[in-house]
Order: structure tokens, then sequence, then C-alpha cells
């Protein structure tokens, strides 16, 4: 198999730090375990060209991804090195120390170089794969972004394309302004040729049924793993310096992770805990959510001012670096992450892999993740959230028999499985 497998939001992840999450880090993990399986020939960014130059910068810092080639947008050597000089010019910093005259010159010099280079990019869109890389090739695969128009319209190339979930599609409540327009433009890129992977199959499910031309058979499922990031830190310094950053109490603490959004229903987790503390007399638990902000956070801040007497008591750490996430997790008492809705549902799978109990919503695709090692509630019943939370709090019996189990069943994730799974679907789509 001759696999072209498109970096594009690992360059976007090279030039926004912040966005090494979520997608970032399955596209990268599965392209390290597709790599080591040699079943990729090419890299591309069919993005644009910034992106391009993005991906270049992410692959000199990633040794394991680094020897493969990306594939140079289809332009002469010297357009190409004019863009890369426009792109650099764009983001110079101007020296605000400097005379007033050269800071006029010099903003107005990124200015026009980013405009000239903006323009560019949307002039060649059509060119960020080299032609010669697509004929050479038998798949081309986006782990993410919608499959290029002339793309497309390569009668060799088989089309491979990744669906995380149908949420802005199914329930745009729970997304704000136009966030919708891009699984709508990865929806419009799918046709009867293309294979698509799925990364659950509940997620599997709603694609059918919301595309019910789309042969069943030609959908495979593809689950996701956690990242090595998140292991069961028992470092007891670790622990504490943890703690110590985040200024967490010395007490038990139930975590949550997520970004700040509504249908995290992150509210119902902090109005349960508000209740559990002050119906049971409970002084010796903290909450800690975890997670920048996203859209309407503002009624999370709101759920937190409406208990001043335990305000105190729940810390909001917004953005963690990924170095942190493991000590942070591995310290927590319990993880919990009532969402409404999830394509996948990484960080309960996360929390297990750090060997915490799970407390997770029975909706979706969550059930796939934590099976018979988790518990499972009603996303809306505030009752049977308490409850949960209370019966793990009251029993170290129950968190050790949890915890074993989170273990376990986070061993049944991997990456290399995701990979053997994607491969089968290469192997699917080019039959013999």
């Amino acid at each position: 198999m001759k696999v072209i497998y498109d970096i594009s939001v690992l360059g976007m992840g090279s030039y926004h730090p912040r966005a090494r999450t979520g997608i970032f880090r399955v596209v990268e993990n599965l392209a390290q375990e597709l790599v080591k399986a040699e079943a990729i020939n090419s890299f591309s960014s069919s993005l644009s060209i910034s992106c391009y130059l993005d991906c270049i910068d992410y692959l000199q810092s990633n040794p394991t991804l680094g020897g493969v080639t990306l594939s140079k947008p289809d332009v002469n050597e010297v357009s190409l090195h004019v863009l890369q000089y426009l792109n650099v010019r764009a983001n110079i910093n101007v020296n605000n120390s400097a005379p007033w005259y050269l800071q006029g010159i010099n903003r107005l010099a990124n200015g026009m170089a980013y405009r000239i280079f903006a323009h560019a990019n949307r002039y060649l869109i059509h060119k960020t794969i080299n032609r010669d890389v697509l004929a050479a090739n038998e798949i081309y695969h986006s782990p993410f972004y919608p499959i290029p128009e002339h793309i497309k319209n390569s009668d060799k190339l088989k089309k491979v394309i990744t669906v995380y979930d149908l949420i802005p599609v199914l329930y745009p409540k729970y997304f704000q302004f136009q966030e919708d327009n891009l699984i709508h433009s990865i929806l419009k890129s799918i046709d009867n040729e293309t294979w698509v992977t799925c990364i659950s199959h509940a997620t599997k499910n709603d694609l059918c049924n919301y595309l019910p031309w789309l042969d069943p058979s030609k959908v495979l499922v593809t689950h996701l793993a956690a990242s090595a990031l998140f292991y069961r830190c028992q470092d007891q310094v670790m622990l504490k310096q943890i703690r110590t950053k985040f200024g967490i109490p010395d007490v038990p603490y139930i975590l949550s992770l997520s970004t700040l959004e509504p249908r995290k229903n992150i509210t119902q987790t902090i109005r349960c805990f508000v209740r559990l503390v002050e119906q049971e007399k409970i002084n010796d638990l903290s909450l800690v959510l975890v997670g920048a902000k996203g859209w309407d956070f503002d009624s999370i801040f709101e759920e937190i001012a409406a208990s001043p007497k335990i305000r105190d008591r729940i810390i909001v750490t917004g953005y963690v670096a990924d170095e942190d996430l493991a000590p942070l997790y591995s310290a927590a008492m319990m993880f919990v992450y009532p969402s409404f809705y999830e394509g996948f549902g990484l960080p309960p799978l996360e929390a297990m892999q750090c060997g915490i109990p799970v407390i997770t919503s029975n909706t979706s695709s969550l059930p796939e993740v934590v099976g018979e090692a988790g518990v499972m509630v009603d996303p809306q019943d505030a009752d049977e959230l308490c409850q949960a939370m209370l019966n793990i709090y009251n029993s170290a019996e129950i968190r050790k028999e949890m915890s074993l189990d989170s273990l376990e069943q986070a061993k049944k994730f991997s990456w290399k499985r995701c990979a053997d799974e994607t491969i089968e679907t290469y192997k699917l789509a080019i039959p013999g």
C-alpha cells in the first residue's frame, strides 16, 4: 500500500500550542503507529500553504515522524521560497523601542506580507500536494479535515476520511456561531467511493443514519486510545508538587477535565458536589475543574459563585500542560464526566489509564469506553450522580476495586490496535 496521510492538524498544533489536545493527539499517535507499521508512504498538508510550512516546523521537532517525506506544494522552488519569506515577514514582531518611523515601516511591511501571503494561500489551495506524489500513491487519508476537491477528483486515489462525531449537526444547541460549518464540509466531501473510519460505534450509527445512502460496509470503527502521557503516577513528590502548583488543598478531590462549555455538563458536576458536601457535611473534599474556557462558560462561574461558603473548595485551573496531567489525574479520588454527548470521550479513558474510579454518562459512545469498569449515570439525573459520588467517597474498598478495573479496561485500547484497524480499512479499499 502507498498511503498519503494528511498532517494538517499537526501543523496547526505546532503554530497554536494550545491546540495540542483532542484531535491533535489522535492524529499524532495514529501517525506514529502507522509509521512503525510502515503503512505511510508520504505526509501531506492539504489545508493551505501556511499549514504546510507549519508542518515542516512540526516534523523538525518530532524525530519519530521526521523521517517521512512531506509532500511539497505543487509550485516551483522560487515561489515556495518567496512564500516562506512572506510567512516569516508577516509574523516578525515589531521592535517597540525602535524609532517611530521604523516601527511604522515594519508594521506596513508586515501587513503587506500578510495580505500577499493570505491571497496566495487562497489562490494555491488546489496545489497543496504535488501532482507527482498524488500519482505515485494509492490512498489519501484525511484524519480530520474535509477531502479537498482536487483530491476527490482523482480517479486513481482511494479516499479515506476519519469522522469523530456529528454533534454539531445533530445537537447544534451545544455549539456557538458557525462551528458546524466544518462538519458539514466533512460530510459533503464524502461520496459513494469514500471509505470512512469512525472512532466509535455510536459515531458510525450516527453517520449511517444521517447519510442513509452510505454503504455501512465502507464505514469501519477504529477505537481511539489514551496517550502514553497518561500513566498511574505514584511519585509522592510529584503528586505533592502538582497540588502546590495548582493550589489544591491537601484533601481528597474530585477531578473533572474538559473544555468549559455547555455540552460537558459541568454545572451539573458543580451542583452535585455542592449538594454532596452540604447534605453529608463533608469537610475534607474539593472539586478540581481542569480545562480551557470554551463558549457560554459564564454559567459555570455563576454556579460556583452561588455557593459562597464552599467556593474556595472549587479550584478552576484553566488549561493544563500535558506533562502535568498524569499526576493531576493520579492524585484524584475520582473522575467525574457527565457529558451530554461524546464521539468517543478520551478523558474518561485517560483517567482509567491513570487508575482512578470514573463516573460518566450512559449516553452516546461513553459506555463503549468505560465498559463495566466505570459507573454510568443519566447526565440529567442529579440524584444518580450525587449517589455515585457519595458511594465512591465513602468506600475505600470500592475505590480500590474500581481503580483496578479502570487499569484493566484501559488495556483494551491501544494506538497499535487503532492503527491495525486503520490499516484494515486501507486493505479493504485496495483489495488484493
